[in-house]
């Protein structure tokens, strides 16, 4: 498949949850994009920790990470995960949650378009 464009925030809330999901065991050898993408994840996430305040936002929303071939299989546990974020968020907002933030709910359905347009493309192809 083509590859795939993520910003740093969406690509660190993505492996953030898959990692709570693990109860932070780390990868092994199944095959996930967790596994996958688990180096990349912790590599840039000290990255992140050693930059201030704004050049770690400045990152986090203006910063990309391509992932490059995804699988079909990966493609799909992406989506996953971003409907995921959806729901999370859409939960925060119905309930009133503090940290409800209808900004948030808004980078992930825009997410969650920009993959199914990819999805949904003519030259999608899987490259496994």
């Amino acid at each position: 498949m083509q590859k795939v464009e993520l910003s740093v925030h969406e690509f660190m809330a993505i492996m953030g949850q898959l990692d709570e999901d693990r109860n932070e065991t780390g990868p092994d050898a199944s095959g996930t994009i967790y596994d996958e993408w688990h180096a990349q994840w912790t590599s840039l996430d000290d990255r992140l920790e050693k930059l201030g305040p704004m050049d770690r936002a400045d990152m986090l929303f203006d910063g990309k990470i391509t992932i490059n071939a995804i699988s079909e299989d990966h493609f799909q546990a992406l989506i996953n995960s971003v409907k995921f974020q959806i729901s999370f968020h859409n939960h925060l907002i119905e309930t009133e949650d503090e940290d409800a933030d209808e900004d948030d709910l808004d980078i992930w359905q825009k997410c969650l378009n920009r993959l199914t347009g990819v999805n949904s493309s003519t030259d999608w192809k899987n490259q496994e």
